[in-house]
């Protein structure tokens, strides 16, 4: 026993141990077309390095490396990171895969791909299309944080409150693209200046671009041909249920000058489907309740009308966000990213077996779509009545 306990002492160590100063942590990573044909350029923002290099290759800062390369496939490009950041690349942290519009249009298989076959790669790590090339965003702000890779991770998980973009993780993509009929939304990113102070106060403001995400890249299988305004997005994320927590701002019933704003809460949608001599249909039901958190102006109604009121005037407003969303992605794109094909499966097994299935590219366009919304006014959140000076 003496012997086996001391040969246990010799037997505690890690074969595949690697230090953690011989590693690069990526927490964001932008894929672009590269400069000459069948070429992809991969940018990678690489956290708290020991030391960088600088150059037209790659730049340094305080709190993040930043390095591009070249290859003939992404993992050549990779790979030849190597070379100018003098760790190994290290996918677990990664936060977001931004890809850049042109190759978006061109197409993103590879991309999906190459992240696909990586076993660090998390599945919740998010995708997004920049507007523009991938690289420019590696290097912006993105909230308050930095890197601005974990930064993204704030950004995504508070979508939800303006609900402007589409959630739109690994896993969402690859299932899509696998699907026979599935087409992915994929959430976008732009630039917009924004200005930051000096703790001081006396410090000169400092104007700088910022990551700004909203609006929605629509795909037909993997090539983007379109997108979606950040209230097209909102109405996608009133029909697929993603609209849990939102503000939505009407005219207050007293002064059509004024304004009314209402956040939504416990907002559910359900989608249903019918089939009716081979043609189907669909009915969305949006439900939930709102609370009046701000009202610019005072009026002679009583509270249970000015409910009453604002409650018509929001649902009025949110059908119409759906309608007009259904409009544009039936009419204009003609391409079912919004899973109809699954319902009808699910829902109408006979029917989408017996002939709806061959040709549903041809019959998405022309489906007929019924939308009622039915969110009830709560109490305001603070006072009963309107701020009013006496």
């Amino acid at each position: 026993m003496l012997l086996i306990l001391t040969q246990l002492l010799f037997l505690s160590s890690c074969w595949d141990m690697e230090e953690i100063d011989g590693l690069g942590l990526v927490t964001a990573v932008g894929i672009d077309k590269g400069t000459s044909p069948n070429k992809y350029s991969v940018t990678v923002q690489i956290a708290n390095p020991s030391s960088g290099t600088s150059g037209d290759k790659s730049s340094s800062t305080n709190s993040v490396w930043i390095g591009t390369e070249e290859g003939e496939s992404i993992f050549a490009a990779v790979r030849k990171l190597v070379n100018i950041s003098s760790r190994r690349i290290m996918w677990a942290h990664n936060n977001v895969v931004i890809i850049g519009e042109p190759l978006a249009k061109e197409g993103i298989i590879p991309v999906i791909d190459y992240f696909t076959h990586d076993p660090q790669l998390r599945m919740k790590t998010g995708v997004v299309v920049a507007k523009g090339e991938a690289k420019e965003y590696i290097s912006a702000n993105a909230g308050m944080e930095s890197p601005s890779g974990i930064s993204f991770i704030l950004l995504e998980s508070f979508r939800a409150i303006s609900a402007e973009s589409v959630e739109s993780h690994m896993l969402d993509v690859t299932s899509e693209l696998k699907s026979k009929y599935g087409n992915p939304l994929i959430s976008t990113i732009g630039l917009k200046e924004v200005t930051m102070q000096g703790g001081d106060g006396n410090s000169k403001a400092n104007t700088s671009e910022s990551i700004d995400l909203s609006g929605t890249a629509v795909f037909k299988k993997d090539r983007m041909i379109g997108l979606l305004s950040p209230e097209e997005s909102r109405g996608v994320s009133w029909i697929l249920n993603e609209t849990k927590d939102t503000v939505v701002t009407v005219n207050d019933p007293g002064h059509g000058n004024k304004s009314v704003s209402v956040e939504t809460t416990g907002v559910k949608a359900k989608l249903k489907s019918e089939v009716v001599d081979g043609i189907p249909s669909f009915t969305v039901n949006v439900t939930g309740k709102g609370d009046i958190v701000e009202e610019d102006g005072s009026t002679n109604l009583g509270l249970n009308q000015v409910k009453e009121n604002v409650s018509e005037m929001l649902n009025q407003k949110i059908r119409n966000e759906i309608i007009h969303t259904l409009e544009v992605i039936q009419k204009k794109y003609r391409v079912d990213v919004l899973g109809f094909a699954a319902i009808v499966h699910s829902q109408n097994k006979g029917e989408w077996k017996s002939g709806l299935k061959d040709k549903w590219q041809e019959i998405f366009p022309k489906i007929p779509v019924t939308v009622s919304v039915d969110i009830k006014i709560n109490s305001s959140t603070l006072n009963q009545e309107p701020m009013h000076v006496y």
